[in-house]
């Protein structure tokens, strides 16, 4: 027992040494341990979102506000910023969830402000790190700032559904760690802070349409069919549900076969349609359009038009303008 015993006051003894070893002047005492600084974070909101669009930019704000210090010292910060709740394994780019459905994700990053450089943290493993901001206080050893955070959402997520987007961070994922003296970095910071944020987005339906001409070429007399087609594509946003209808032209046509190509006073009655048999009237009608259901990409309908069998009317260009209405 006695020998048991020894043993044990070797090893705290050993302990006591370490300890006071790791308690060097050179880092371990703080330069200003009355020193207290606290950080707020403002919500990161992209607003109305059409991921059809260019990339969205955005900001946030990072007040800190510090105080007991040493008048007219400085103050070290590292504002850590990791994955946020949306997606705990994304960080190049950073996702946003669905509130509905936590499985449709939705891309966007942030950034040191003014620089295309990736907002990360010391405490993971990934290269990115967050900036290293030093202030001075005043002769009170007090001081406030701001601190911009840089965000984007990028374009050409095609396959995002609509709704509302959200990533928390809060905990692990915002460390902010802070230190007195100017310093390259934040070891053995005086204290961490977590304030909570939300990164937020509202992905909105959107529809586009781009429509070819219809052109019946030339024709010396209208005794036979003369048939064209022409291209109707629409993109809208994954999941979206839409409607394409086509006007009367700029005679008001009421029925899809009626419309009319003029020229001064003359005119040539025509019809487009939804199918090549030319059976199927196109209109903007519920019953006589075509609906169908966006996947992010371009979607194409043929129009298909039809001159009739009508006595043929003076030489010259015949035209008709219609308009395209897609309803989502």
């Amino acid at each position: 027992m006695r020998f048991l015993l020894f043993v044990i006051s070797l090893a705290i003894s050993a302990f006591a040494t370490l300890l006071a070893m790791h308690r060097s002047p050179a880092w371990a005492l703080p330069v200003d341990p009355d020193l207290e600084c606290h950080f707020a974070i403002s919500d990161i909101d992209f607003g109305d979102i059409n991921v059809l669009g260019y990339s969205t930019p955005t900001t946030g704000t990072l007040s800190i506000e510090c105080k007991k210090g040493k008048a007219n010292s400085w103050v070290t910060i590292c504002p850590n910023l990791e994955y946020g709740s949306g997606n705990p394994n994304a960080w190049d780019p950073r996702q946003m969830a669905n509130t509905s459905d936590f499985n449709h994700k939705l891309n966007y990053q942030l950034y040191h402000h003014g620089e295309a450089k990736i907002w990360g943290s010391y405490y993971w493993a990934h290269p990115p790190r967050p900036p290293v901001l030093r202030f001075r206080l005043n002769g009170a050893g007090a001081g406030s700032w701001n601190v911009t955070i840089d965000a984007r959402l990028f374009s050409g997520q095609v396959s995002v559904v609509p709704g509302h987007y959200v990533s928390t961070f809060a905990g692990n994922d915002v460390r902010i760690a802070y230190k007195a003296g100017r310093s390259s970095n934040c070891l053995f910071p005086l204290d961490v802070e977590s304030p909570p944020f939300h990164v937020r987005a509202n992905v909105i339906e959107f529809c586009q349409v781009v429509a070819t001409d219809l052109d019946f070429g030339i024709a010396g007399v209208l005794d036979n069919n003369i048939d064209a087609t022409g291209i109707v594509r629409v993109r809208c946003t994954n999941g979206t549900n839409y409607r394409v209808g086509l006007n009367g032209g700029l005679a008001g046509a009421t029925s899809p076969d009626q419309r009319r190509m003029s020229n001064g006073p003359n005119s040539i009655r025509y019809g487009i349609y939804r199918n090549a048999a030319r059976t199927l009237g196109w209109g903007d009608q519920i019953g006589n359009s075509v609906s169908g259901t966006g996947n992010g990409n371009f979607q194409s309908y043929t129009t298909y038009g039809r001159v009739f069998p009508q006595p043929a009317p003076p030489p010259g260009v015949y035209t008709d303008t219609i308009v395209v209405t897609v309803t989502y």
